[in-house]
């Protein structure tokens, strides 16, 4: 778990560092002031849902598969209910704001898939 930490937090400083670069320069415009709270709420989630997996995969055993795919399907829920609201509530900036939320899921997404699944294939060994 330490090391799964060590390296989201590189992948959330190294996010924190592009979005300072390309939206000082580059992508000005397309700035929102809610950008880095929404990268804290993808590294937060993702360290949690790991956590939970790991747990869940040391004692659950044959039920993991089913337990794996509830824990995906809250956790896109979720960011589906904070995508929705934050739209609706602030209309003007939706497009901005759902490109930069999905490209966070992608990249969180896919680094927490990557990640569990080099620790799902040294429990099988």
């Amino acid at each position: 778990m330490k090391t799964f930490i060590a390296k989201s937090s590189f992948l959330t400083v190294i996010v924190f560092i592009l979005g300072a670069i390309l939206y000082s320069t580059l992508l000005k415009q397309f700035y929102l002031n809610i950008l880095p709270v929404v990268v804290a709420l993808f590294y937060v989630v993702t360290n949690l849902v790991h956590a939970y997996l790991l747990k869940i995969s040391i004692s659950s055993g044959s039920r993991f598969t089913s337990w794996y795919m509830a824990t995906s399907f809250t956790k896109m829920f979720f960011y589906l209910v904070v995508a929705i609201v934050y739209t609706i509530i602030y209309r003007d900036e939706a497009k901005i704001f759902l490109v930069n939320f999905l490209l966070l899921y992608v990249v969180y997404t896919i680094f927490e898939v990557a990640e569990f699944s080099k620790v799902v294939r040294q429990k099988n060994r």
